[in-house]
């Protein structure tokens, strides 16, 4: 399953939004970089195209309350998803979609504060083709996608929000998306459960936790960190030192960028259990399957130089995934495909939403960071900090004024201190 298409009418803050992900090339799978200020609407896509490929009842799950999504001024919301079959994808039909179908919400208002979330059928066609027989359907095979949230925790999990976790696959892989204190605490359990089983002799679990060990042992981990084992005490790990720790007592950063590699295979292994998880290709591991996952704030936590690595190592070792990241850091949009970089107004802007044309996203791979900075993906008119802009301006001023006029004792102190806000050999 891919999305190849994502139209949004009258919802949250959005009148309008129309995007294409398609590759020149016709691809969808790869790095998708969606961008925009705090308040933009980031959060509000992903959460859209989510709810559309689970459906209006697990969505009501996932998100019991729509209070707010239907733009103000408006009496209904449309939400509309182009999805593309992929061969792992079955019908209960049983029978073969060769052409993209839509999925479809309608958000009404009911003359009070709740708003009702249904099927929609505008852009079905004679056909009928829709998703009910596919990805919104049970025990249909394929349909891989999930959705992660910018908090990425394995710990402290409200008792509702771990029974979304420990529920239905479908809603579980959503759940931290829209319940902020949901947990990545699964995935260690899914860890410990194949070790155990490891330990019965059961062929299946031991193959499939080599496997992980595997990906996550390519270096996927810096500093030259590896995992070491599972037991009943949860994962453990072993620094370049050679000194061994508990997941738990690693940095968020490591915590969060494992918990969401491990939920993430954990998930596909379930879809696809009947597939290998990993195969060799050449000398790289990969894991061949494909689907969609939806990530919100992807450099939360992370250092500078694991933001500009991750989509990287992500499209290399998933290259069939369709990965869709909201960031607000420059060396994440680096990774993304052609047409692949997306950007979003800020609140209140009579801006349209818009992706970045061909000229741009050239700019932009191949770009300094402050350079991506005052792109049309940020829209910065400055990487300065406040400090430096002002100082830069008075020692312009001064500068000049001491070229006319002359300055001043004091005005000559002051423009010594504002100097030191200027390269060598620079006029700012």
């Amino acid at each position: 399953m891919y999305i190849q298409r994502v139209i949004l009418e009258n919802l949250k803050g959005f009148k309008t939004l129309d995007f294409s992900f398609q590759r020149p090339d016709g691809r969808l799978a790869g790095w998708t970089v969606l961008t925009g200020d705090n308040g933009s609407g980031k959060t509000a896509l992903l959460k859209a195209i989510a709810l559309t490929l689970v459906g209006p009842d697990l969505g009501r799950v996932l998100q019991p309350a729509l209070r707010g999504w239907i733009r103000e001024g408006a009496e209904r919301a449309e939400i509309a998803v182009q999805i593309k079959v992929d061969d792992y994808d079955k019908f209960t039909t049983g029978r073969r979609y060769t052409q993209p179908f839509w999925a479809e919400l309608e958000l009404q208002k009911n003359g009070g504060p709740e708003v009702s979330m249904k099927p929609g059928s505008k852009r079905r066609g004679k056909k009928k083709r829709g998703p009910l027989n596919g990805p919104w359907a049970e025990n249909t095979g394929g349909w891989f996608a999930a959705g992660y949230g910018p908090f990425r925790r394995l710990y402290g999990a409200s008792p509702e929000a771990q029974r979304l976790m420990s529920g239905p696959s479908r809603i579980a892989r959503f759940a931290t998306m829209f319940k902020e204190d949901a947990t990545l605490l699964e995935c260690e359990i899914w860890l410990k459960d194949l070790s155990h089983k490891r330990l019965e002799r059961r062929e299946r679990e031991t193959r499939v936790l080599d496997q992980v060990f595997a990906i996550l042992n390519d270096d996927f981990l810096r500093n030259g960190l590896r995992v070491e084992r599972v037991d009943s005490d949860g994962l453990w790990l072993k620094d370049a030192a050679g000194t061994v720790l508990s997941l738990a007592d690693m940095s968020e950063g490591y915590r969060a960028a494992l918990a969401l590699m491990i939920d993430i295979l954990r998930h596909i292994e379930k879809v696809y259990g009947d597939e290998s998880l990993i195969e060799q290709k050449g000398d790289a591991i990969v894991v061949p399957h494909p689907g969609v996952v939806l990530i919100d704030e992807i450099d939360a936590h992370l250092h500078p130089a694991w933001q500009r690595e991750i989509g990287f190592w992500l499209k290399r070792r998933f290259p069939k995934i369709q990965f869709i990241v909201t960031t607000h850091s420059a060396l994440v949009c680096q990774a993304a495909d052609e047409n692949g970089i997306f950007h979003l107004p800020p609140p209140g802007s009579d801006e349209s939403p818009f992706q970045l044309d061909d000229e741009d996203y050239w700019n932009i791979v191949r770009a300094k960071t402050d350079d991506i900075y005052i792109s049309p993906a940020f829209g910065l008119l400055q990487t300065r900090s406040p400090d430096a802009v002002a100082a830069r301006q008075n020692y312009a001023r001064l500068n000049a004024k001491k070229k006319t006029i002359g300055l001043t004792p004091e005005e000559n102190k002051q423009l010594n201190l504002f100097e030191r806000y200027v390269e060598p050999d620079e006029e700012p």
